[in-house]
């Protein structure tokens, strides 16, 4: 066999094997692009291809079941179809950034469904390139984060609701913390003079003039741990539902007179001025020692916070159906950030061994207490520290 016969051989060889491998090739590149058309549809993710211009070229059946729009209605579409109008500014950076070969991973946004409801979605985007390396498109693969955000939210909300409690719960600790410290220094304080005064009664020698300083010292520390002890024990009985009230007709104007007749001796004592405004403002339904406790409760406290020389304003009106008992000094007032706090269990603003008013703070506690009990409510103004306080009940009038 010559040598041109044999390069002729080798030629066609050459050439059947390359026909054969580009057949190959061309079964093997239309096997993937049916297996990747096959993963395409399948996704639950939504899988969009379009231009550089914004116009749908490709459309998956994630897309149909997430946007609820056809493929047949969508392709040819500007991808502004899904895009809430407020989003659109997005949409021009997100193609913009396509165009400079940039890919954009898990950018969460808002698309908007063919029914107008909006969806939480988290989107990657990636250039298309031809052949020879142009862009000349986008694939988007946008994936339904709605229930995710729903969980987070809700999670949120757990914990919020959790610091709150925490600290709610911290705060009530504290104030409880205090509050215990308080109420052993105040029956500490009449016990020891009670103590005191009994010793010097055992002594033969004592004349007749410290014998009454002893018994008076002795009836007003008794008096004072007795007052104290009933406090506790109306607190404890308002808040567990066990206070009794004997309802009956009532003139809420008597009732007033009568607490300010009580009160008035201390008032005196530091020369406080005591104004009166009491409007005749007709019956109704309370128990008239609790009502009386509530006005006696709230003028003692503006006696207690109103410097000497002060002026205490008390008034009676009829609001419609409704009476208001208003209560108003020129004293030391409270700071606006503690309002909310003043009618609160075991709360004081001062609560230091070294205040300069004694007491437990449950005056106001207990006034809160009544006054709801017979189906009306209180408040407290003071536009800041040294202006003074202002405290309205309001109370239902009978029918």
């Amino acid at each position: 066999m010559s040598d041109s016969t044999l390069r002729d051989e080798a030629r066609e060889a050459i050439h059947n094997g390359a026909e054969s491998s580009e057949k190959s090739f061309a079964v093997f590149e239309e096997h993937a692009s049916v297996l990747l058309a096959a993963i395409v549809d399948s996704s639950d993710d939504a899988i969009v291809s379009k231009t550089l211009d914004g116009v749908i070229t490709s459309w998956n059946s994630g897309a149909e079941r997430m946007f609820g729009w056809p493929a047949q209605m969508a392709i040819g579409k500007h991808i502004t179809l899904i895009v809430p109008e407020d989003r659109r500014a997005e949409e021009d950076d997100v193609l913009a950034r396509v165009r400079r070969g940039e890919r954009i991973d898990h950018f969460e946004t808002v698309r908007m469904a063919r029914n107008g409801r909006l969806i939480d979605i988290s989107l990657t985007v990636s250039p298309v390139r031809n052949r020879f390396g142009h862009i000349v498109g986008a694939s988007k693969v946008a994936r339904d984060i709605s229930e995710r955000r729903r969980l987070d939210e809700y999670r949120n909300v757990l914990l919020k609701h959790e610091h709150e409690a925490r600290t709610a719960a911290e705060a009530l600790i504290r104030a409880k913390d205090q509050f215990l410290a308080t109420i052993s220094h105040e029956l500490r304080t009449p016990l020891n003079a009670i103590f005191g005064w009994a010793r010097l009664l055992e002594r033969p020698e004592l004349d007749e003039q410290s014998r009454k300083r002893a018994i008076t010292a002795i009836v007003k520390g008794a008096s004072a741990q007795a007052r104290l002890v009933e406090d506790l024990l109306d607190l404890s009985r308002a808040v567990t539902g066990r206070l009794r009230l004997d309802v009956g007709p009532l003139s809420l104007r008597d009732v007033v007179e009568a607490a300010l007749d009580t009160i008035r001796p201390a008032a005196n004592a530091k020369q406080i001025e005591l104004v009166t405004t009491l409007a005749e403002v007709g019956l109704m339904q309370g128990a008239i020692d609790r009502l009386q406790q509530v006005v006696w409760n709230l003028v003692a406290n503006a006696v207690k916070f109103t410097s000497r020389g002060g002026r205490i304003d008390v008034a009676l009106r009829r609001v419609g159906d409704w009476a208001e008992v208003i209560v108003r000094d020129n004293g030391e007032g409270i700071s606006p950030e503690l309002l909310p706090h003043v009618f609160q269990e075991f709360w004081q603003e001062d609560s230091s061994m070294t205040r300069a008013h004694q007491g437990m703070g449950l005056g106001l506690t207990l006034v809160k207490h009544l006054v709801e009990l017979h189906g009306g409510s209180v408040r407290a103004e003071s536009t800041g520290k040294g202006n003074g306080a202002t405290f309205t009940v309001t109370l239902p009038l009978t029918a």
